[in-house]
């Protein structure tokens, strides 16, 4: 998924899709990782680019988090 797609899905998501895709994108981290170390994948762009996706993520439960705080 492309970062303009990844940014507006994540505009429309609730917060507790949010949370969801958050963990699902950790537990992708970690066998991405896991793969590239053992040799099984060669694709080392795929974790920066899952470590892009869930800096965008954080960024906006934070953002949320702190809207809702201050209303």
């Amino acid at each position: 998924m492309k970062s303009k797609e990844f940014k507006k899905t994540i505009k429309d998501a609730s917060i507790d899709d949010l949370k969801n895709k958050l963990s699902e994108l950790n537990q992708k981290l970690v066998e991405t990782k896991f793969s590239v170390s053992l040799n099984q994948s060669k694709n080392n762009s795929e974790i920066s680019k899952i470590k892009k996706q869930l800096a965008i993520l954080k960024t906006e439960l934070s953002s949320r988090k702190i809207t809702l705080k201050s209303n």
